[in-house]
């Protein structure tokens, strides 16, 4: 497959890397300033067995235009950037539209499909979740830190295709039936303990030890499952992530039965790391994806009648801490002020 990848940051790089290692010709469009970086350096993986690998044969272009005035017959379309850059993503593409036969979408989040699909057609845009634990090693190279897999949803004739390549280049591909049932629970196993560590500056484990906390991460599941029956959306298990399991935890065990459970899966996948929405907000960035996770479930709680008040504090909440509208210590290790001042 001739693959064009939109951003060659942490994804795009393991994800399109990966590919382009086996063999497939790889494409980057990338911000115009970090272009000769990328090609003087390259793009480093370290596998799960701690084997390097380093490409340095792929093309890299800072627009669309100069991608696809140097390239014909394009076979995928890799979108790797955060849902704050979709829309930017498909401006870029539109003009481009007839010549692009399928789009992945490795976004986090629920929207961004639907987005690609009212600009493109529903029947090109291929829903795709990333369960394998990746972080930044030794001279920036992407580290393979737990080999979960992914899940690719049988959405387009070249799916088992790429599933197939996917596999091959190590990525432990599988493909699911249902693409929304998909997207959603791997938005659940996004959400835990991720608003909640940024805002009370506590670690996934003393998130889920602190009985406050724990509280508000229990009915944050709680709402997103309401509005996903509401839509007919059922869990189902992820590559790696026994989703299921989780959501009837959280539905049906007494409370003495669940947290032990909830406290060893978060505490063995996340531990003292701490989550996406910390380490953004930390970093002083003025957005947090929390717009694409806990405000998604919002959103579609709204259009559905569903009351979302958990995931709505939390949204709330960390926005303002991101622009700087609450000071970052509001909330610092006290989610029971957090619950009496949202009466939650």
């Amino acid at each position: 497959m001739k693959i064009l990848c939109f951003g060659a940051g942490a994804i795009g790089s393991y994800i399109a890397g990966s590919l382009a290692l086996i063999g497939n010709p790889l494409i980057y469009v990338e911000q115009p300033q970090f272009i000769a970086n990328l090609k003087e350096n390259g793009v480093r993986i370290e596998d799960i067995n701690g084997e390097m690998h380093h490409l340095k044969r792929f093309d890299a272009y800072g627009s669309a235009e100069e991608a696809f005035a140097r390239h014909d017959d394009i076979d995928l379309v890799i979108t790797a950037v955060k849902g704050f850059n979709t829309d930017d993503v498909i401006r870029a593409l539109k003009p481009f539209s007839a010549r692009i036969p399928a789009i992945l979408s490795l976004q986090n989040g629920v929207e961004n499909e639907e987005k690609y699909a009212a600009v493109f057609g529903e029947e090109k845009v291929i829903p795709c979740s990333i369960c394998t634990a990746i972080s930044r090693g030794e001279q920036g190279a992407i580290k393979v830190a737990k080999l979960r897999g992914m899940g690719i949803a049988d959405t387009h004739p070249i799916c088992p295709v790429l599933v197939r390549e996917c596999c091959e280049a190590g990525l432990k591909a599988k493909l699911m039936n249902d693409g929304p049932a998909m997207k959603w629970s791997k938005m659940i196993s996004n959400l835990l303990s991720n608003a909640a560590s940024a805002i009370f500056n506590m670690t996934p484990a003393e998130v889920f030890s602190d009985p406050d906390s724990y509280e508000l991460e229990i009915k944050q599941l709680r709402e997103t499952l309401a509005v996903m029956k509401a839509m007919n959306i059922s869990p189902v298990n992820i590559p790696g992530v026994p989703i299921k399991l989780l959501c009837f935890a959280v539905t049906s065990l007494p409370s003495f039965l669940a947290k032990p459970a909830l406290v060893k899966a978060v505490g063995g996948g996340r531990g003292s790391k701490m989550p996406s929405f910390y380490i953004d907000l930390h970093a002083g960035r003025k957005e947090s994806e929390v717009e694409f996770l806990n405000g998604a479930v919002v959103r579609y709680g709204s259009k559905n009648g569903v009351p979302t008040p958990v995931n709505q504090a939390y949204y709330e909440v960390l926005t303002k801490l991101s622009a700087g509208d609450l000071p970052l210590n509001t909330y610092e290790r006290n989610p029971k002020a957090f619950r009496d001042d949202f009466r939650i």
